[in-house]
């Protein structure tokens, strides 16, 4: 079953979720995003950063955040986020 994620950082910015984006190797077109993956969205809310990911499932998020995410966010300095589970029950893809 899907899973979406709300991930929100408080008082971060477009700057720290660019360069943690880079340091994965996320910040180009033809970037190979992660096995699992079934869309990410990003983008500033007040003074927060958040993110809304729909994956797989848990355990492919979660090997993504053990082997990428993770050392990224430590490298660039981005804090702890506050991650929001939830089941996906309908999700609709455009083309």
């Amino acid at each position: 079953m899907a899973i979406g994620l709300i991930i929100r950082v408080t008082g971060m910015g477009q700057d720290k979720y660019d360069a943690g984006m880079k340091e994965m190797g996320l910040d180009k077109p033809t970037s190979q995003w992660p096995d699992g993956i079934i869309s990410h969205v990003a983008g500033p809310s007040g003074r927060d950063w958040v993110v809304v990911d729909v994956w797989q499932s848990q355990a492919h998020f979660d090997k993504f955040m053990a082997s990428r995410l993770g050392p990224a966010m430590a490298k660039v300095g981005i804090p702890q986020p506050e991650v929001t589970p939830f089941e996906v029950h309908n999700r609709y893809k455009h083309g």
